[in-house]
């Protein structure tokens, strides 16, 4: 495979390519000799419009330019991660499905060597909780969020990029829960809200329809990690945009194979610890068209550290018991106090019907009861099942009334199939100023190796065990 080692070379083959005919560049696309697909620059409405139906606070509509670039129309597979890096930390097996059960680390770290490999300049150095981003190298990279974005929508403006509705004809996602299903679950009002099937695994990275620029699975199959940290949108700052210079979280766009349709929208973000690895999470790489003379330097920001003695907070909200049972064996494992969160109207009925009302109008329902003394607290281990993709809206008021700047806060889930859903990233954009740890889901009660999978949870986020 033949690789151009400068940017004189890309350059010259960029202005051959604009010599031809005139081509609608919205529209179309141009292969580099790398297998990368040339993505011509303009300028987009980043973000959701606020007529878009369950979009979030983050996702401001701003106009944003960037320059042209290429990238891969797949993600990276699993044949492609284990030639470059030596192993395949991946959930499913295929050699042909994308690589998943990757840190944001692992998918820099992945494009350094891939440069190095080929003869190109590495694009980042790491040192400590610094990453810088040379932005004159040649090299493999991942895309920023506004090139993620940019590309997706290849040139639309509607929800998804085949329009405002989708399903696993043309995204691999989980097709039980479409867009807008949480307002057509009990009456269907909405005709265009079908449901489809759901795969419950990744496929190839070749399936199903590419989008107008010629690439795959820019929806759904692995949610894909971006080099932003997560932040608000800066507007002003509106051209070749990279994300906050700090932060805690790296932006992941696109949505799994285990998402809700909500998820797979165009504008949606979510927010995930960059040392966390998901089975719905991979990445694909790109390349500048064109050297930006520029180092963008980002650094970790928050310095939270348990004491060697932590005070451990258990704070769950359980339905059908499967959650508190978890909470009381973790209460065993650490001797944390247990505090169970309860409504002062507590939900009655078909949970789904009934949870699915406060959900659709963001209600925050009251609670019965506080924790005393909150602050005395470092490590509050978060329990809830997982509801229509997300925390159950008491979660929400918990979060919400008390101060948990400066905590570890780590989550636990129940759930019937759909694992954490983006829970942890909505758990994660709340509490910007605390550390959410590695999350630990298990389906219904868990089994019998669940006190097990306890202990390593514990484990890997460095909470001790009592003796």
């Amino acid at each position: 495979m033949k690789t151009e080692n400068n940017f004189e070379n890309l350059e010259n083959m960029e202005a051959l390519e604009l010599e031809e005919e005139n081509i609608d560049s919205i529209q179309s696309y141009t292969q580099f000799s790398d297998n990368l697909i040339l993505i011509r620059g303009g300028s987009f409405n980043m973000g959701s419009p606020i007529s878009e139906r369950q979009r979030d606070r983050d996702e401001a509509q701003h106009s944003v330019t960037i320059n042209s670039f290429y990238v891969d129309p797949y993600e990276v597979t699993q044949k492609d991660y284990r030639e470059i890096m030596g192993n395949n930390p991946s959930h499913f097996s295929g050699d042909n499905l994308p690589v998943e059960n990757v840190t944001w680390f692992d998918a820099i770290n992945y494009c350094n060597r891939l440069s190095e490999r080929r003869g190109l300049t590495p694009v980042y150095s790491i040192e400590g909780n610094t990453v810088r981003w040379n932005r004159n190298a040649n090299g493999y990279r991942l895309l920023t969020e506004a090139e993620w974005e940019y590309a997706a929508r290849a040139g639309t403006t509607t929800v998804f990029n085949n329009g405002n509705q989708i399903t696993s004809a043309n995204a691999n996602f989980h097709g039980s829960y479409p867009y807008l299903i949480e307002e057509n679950y009990v009456s269907r009002r909405d005709s265009s809200v079908v449901t489809s099937s759901y795969r419950g695994s990744t496929v190839n990275v070749s399936s199903l329809p590419a989008n107008q620029f010629g690439l795959y699975n820019m929806h759904g199959n692995v949610s894909e990690w971006c080099f932003d940290y997560y932040g608000d949108y800066d507007t002003r700052n509106a051209t070749n945009p990279a994300g906050a210079i700090s932060g805690s979280l790296r932006v992941n766009r696109g949505g799994g194979y285990n998402d809700f349709g909500k998820h797979l929208r165009s504008a949606y973000r979510s927010a995930t610890n960059p040392m966390d690895r998901d089975q719905n999470l991979g990445f694909r790489i790109a390349r500048n068209s064109q050297a930006i003379n520029d180092t963008i330097t980002t650094t970790y920001s928050l310095n939270i550290r348990a004491p060697q003695n932590p005070k451990i907070l258990i704070a769950y909200f359980s339905y059908s018991g499967n959650t508190k049972n978890a909470a009381e064996i973790i209460r065993q494992k650490t001797g944390g106090n247990l505090f169970e969160i309860r409504m002062e109207r507590p939900y009655r009925g078909n949970i789904y019907e009934v949870s699915q009302i406060d959900l659709n109008r963001n209600v925050r329902p009251r609670l019965n009861g506080r924790v005393q003394n909150i602050s005395q607290y470092d490590i509050i281990l978060l329990g809830y099942p997982t509801w229509w993709a997300t925390m159950p809206m008491p979660i929400f008021t918990f979060i919400e009334e008390y101060d948990l700047k400066g905590k570890i806060i780590i989550p636990f889930s129940s759930h019937g199939g759909t694992m954490f859903g983006d829970s942890v990233s909505d758990l994660s954009k709340l509490v910007k100023d605390s550390y959410v740890g590695f999350g630990l889901e298990f389906n219904y009660s868990g089994g019998r190796g669940l006190s097990g999978r306890i202990s390593e949870w514990l484990a890997e986020n460095g909470v001790r065990e009592r003796n």
